[in-house]
C-alpha cells in the first residue's frame, strides 16, 4: 500500500525533513532464494542481526530466517518450505540461549502458524503446530522469554468467534492457552485480535488489540501467568488513537506506544504513553505530510532518553520514515525514504546496537524486495 501520486506530490511541497546523517542500505533483497519482503525487524545475537521474511526462499516463496552482518553480509539460514515446518513468518526472532525462536502465520500439521526454532546453523525444529480453533490461529507477533517459557499471541481463534488467545510454550512444546479474548460477547470489552507480541513488566503480561474494548479500538491490557486479564486502557478511535498493532516499549514503569489510526483527521496515528494504572498521554499525532503517516506494526526503542520508530507511509515523498520524539512529545523525522534503492514502506520497528539503530524494509532496494538498513542518529 502506498500514496497516490497526488498525495505524494502534495508532500514533497510540505517543508523536507532533516537529512538522515549516517543512513545506510546496508543489504537489498533479490527476491529469489535470499528472502524477499521482511515484514519484521531484527534480532541481535552474537555480533549478527537475524530476521525473518514474509516470501522467497524455496521455489514458492513462503519466506526464511535470514542472518546479515553489520557490513552488509547476508546469509540464509532457513527456508520455509510450507508443510508442516510452517509457512510465511510474520514476527521476528527471539534469542534464547544462543538458539532463534519465532513463529510462522501458516503453515504448520493444521495450517494455522507455528511456533519454531533454528539454531543459527539452520537446524530448525516445530515447537507447535496451531491447530486453528481453541488453541489459537494465526501468530503475527513476536515471542517474549520469561522463566525458561515462551509467551506469544494469536490473531484468531481461541474458540467462539475466535478473537484471539494468549498462549504459553515450554521450549519443550508444551503450548497452554492464558486467555481467549471476548471482544464483547460477555459484555466485558476485553478485546480482539491481539496482533502484537508481549512484554513483561513486574512479572506481569502487557499487550494490545487490534480491536475491542469498550469503543471497539483496541486496548492496552495485561494478564498474568495465570491467566487474569485485565484491560489498562481502551482506545476511543479518535485523538487519542484507534488500532494498536505494535509491541509496547516500558521504560521507567510506563507503557509506550503507537496506534495505525486516530489522531488528526482522518487518523494517520499517534504515539502514547500509558501508565499502568491506565492514564493514557499522547506524544505526537501524525499529520501524514513531513512527519510521517501509520506506524504499521512498529513499536518503539529507547536510545538515550529519546523514543525512536518508523512510520509505513509519509515523509517525502510517502514512502515512510525513520522518526524520534522525546518523553515529552517533540517529534521530528530522521530519515525519510525515498522509495527507490534506499528502501520503502518500513513495516516495523528498530533495533538499537550500541547506538546504531537497525531495521528493515518492506519494499524499495535494488529489486524492490525489501532492504536492511542501518542509521546513526
Amino acid at each position: 500500500m502506498s500514496f497516490t501520486p497526488a498525495q505524494r506530490g502534495q508532500f514533497a511541497q510540505q517543508e523536507q525533513p532533516l537529512a538522515g546523517n549516517g543512513y545506510q542500505q546496508i543489504y537489498s533483497f533479490k527476491s529469489g532464494a535470499d528472502g524477499a519482503n521482511p515484514i519484521s525487524g531484527l534480532t541481535e545475537l552474537n555480533g549478527a542481526f537475524y530476521g525473518t521474511t514474509y516470501g522467497g526462499g524455496s521455489s514458492y516463496g513462503w519466506g526464511t530466517v535470514f542472518k546479515v552482518l553489520p557490513g552488509g553480509a547476508e546469509h540464509v539460514i532457513y527456508k520455509f518450505k510450507a508443510n508442516n515446518d510452517g509457512a510465511h513468518p510474520y514476527a521476528g526472532l527471539t534469542g534464547v540461549n544462543g538458539t532463534l525462536y519465532g513463529t510462522t502465520y501458516q503453515g504448520g500439521t493444521g495450517g494455522a502458524g507455528t511456533v519454531f526454532k533454528v539454531s543459527t546453523t539452520g537446524v530448525e525444529k516445530v515447537l507447535y503446530s496451531f491447530k486453528g480453533n481453541d488453541d489459537g490461529q494465526y501468530p503475527y507477533g513476536r515471542l517474549v522469554t520469561d522463566g525458561g517459557q515462551l509467551y506469544g499471541t494469536t490473531y484468531t481463534g481461541g474458540g467462539g468467534y475466535g478473537w484471539g488467545v494468549v498462549f504459553r510454550v515450554s521450549l519443550s512444546g508444551e503450548e497452554h492457552v492464558l486467555y481467549r479474548f471476548k471482544a464483547n460477547d460477555d459484555g466485558t470489552h476485553d478485546g480482539a485480535h491481539p496482533y502484537s507480541g508481549l512484554i513483561v513488566l513486574n512479572g506481569t503480561l502487557y499487550g494490545t488489540t487490534e480491536q475491542g474494548g469498550a469503543k471497539g479500538a483496541g486496548t492496552v491490557y495485561k494478564v498474568t501467568t495465570a491467566g487474569s486479564e485485565h484491560v489498562v486502557y481502551s482506545f476511543k478511535g479518535g485523538a487519542d488513537g484507534q488500532f494498536p498493532y505494535a509491541k509496547l516499549l516500558v521504560d521507567k514503569g510506563a507503557l509506550y506506544g503507537t496506534t495505525y489510526q486516530g489522531g488528526i483527521y482522518p487518523g494517520w496515528g499517534i504515539v502514547f504513553k500509558v501508565t499502568p494504572a491506565g492514564a493514557e498521554t499522547i506524544l505526537h499525532k501524525f499529520k501524514a505530510n513531513a512527519d510521517g503517516a501509520h506506524p504499521q506494526y512498529a513499536g518503539l526503542v529507547n536510545l538515550n532518553g529519546t523514543l525512536y520508530g518508523t512510520t509505513y507511509q509519509g515523509g517525502s515523498p510517502g514512502s515512510g520514515t525513520v522518526y524520534s520524539v522525546t518523553l515529552g512529545g517533540s517529534e521530528r523525522v530522521v530519515y525519510a525514504f525515498k522509495g527507490g534503492s534506499d528502501g520503502a514502506q518500513p513495516y516495523d520497528g528498530l533495533v538499537d546496537s550500541s547506538g546504531t539503530l537497525y531495521g528493515t524494509t518492506y519494499e524499495g532496494g535494488a529489486d524492490n524486495a525489501g532492504t536492511v538498513f542501518k542509521l546513526k542518529p
